[in-house]
């Protein structure tokens, strides 16, 4: 038996489709990603989210900005944490633990809501794109985290950064 990809996993999948068909589509989502601009998207968006709710409407538009501004040919396998210390790799005996990438992790950890941290990571999915690290993130699975923003939504980034994906309890 086969499962149905979820709703957002179905967005991501139509995001990317469009915008590799439509540049005209790409540059309307790009504009979701400035808050004086963000209304030209919500033609498309409309379709998925009640944009009258901001906890909702946010995640999506940051998503579609972030898709559409990577040229993100399919969606990644990788969670934010390890892209983000993937950011950082450059020095092979520090990795993800220099402080630059630690403190953009705490910056997220610190995040209160929904709201908050789709600001919090306006920029840090610009750093994910200028390293071209855009292709290799799971926008899906960033979606859905942002949908269900909670404490274990930071702990899962937490242990994904750190790279400790299996914990053995005695």
């Amino acid at each position: 038996m086969t499962s149905q990809p979820s709703k957002n996993q179905r967005f991501v999948d139509y995001v990317i489709q469009q915008c590799l068909q439509d540049k005209g589509f790409a540059a309307k989502l790009k504009r979701a990603d400035n808050p004086n601009t963000e209304y030209y998207s919500w033609e498309i968006l409309v379709n998925f989210v009640d944009l009258t709710i901001d906890s909702k409407r946010l995640p999506y538009a940051l998503i579609a900005a972030a898709i559409a501004d990577g040229k993100v040919q399919e969606n990644g396998s990788f969670g934010l944490g390890h892209i983000l210390s993937k950011c950082y790799d450059n020095d092979a005996t520090l990795g993800n633990q220099t402080d630059p990438a630690k403190i953009k992790l705490r910056r997220l950890l610190a995040c209160q809501s929904a709201v908050e941290v789709c600001g919090v990571l306006r920029p840090i999915l610009s750093l994910i794109r200028a390293k071209g690290l855009a292709g290799s993130l799971d926008y899906a699975a960033l979606l859905d985290n942002l949908c269900w923003f909670n404490e274990q939504t930071k702990k899962h980034w937490a242990m994904d950064f750190y790279r400790k994906q299996e914990i053995e309890y005695e």
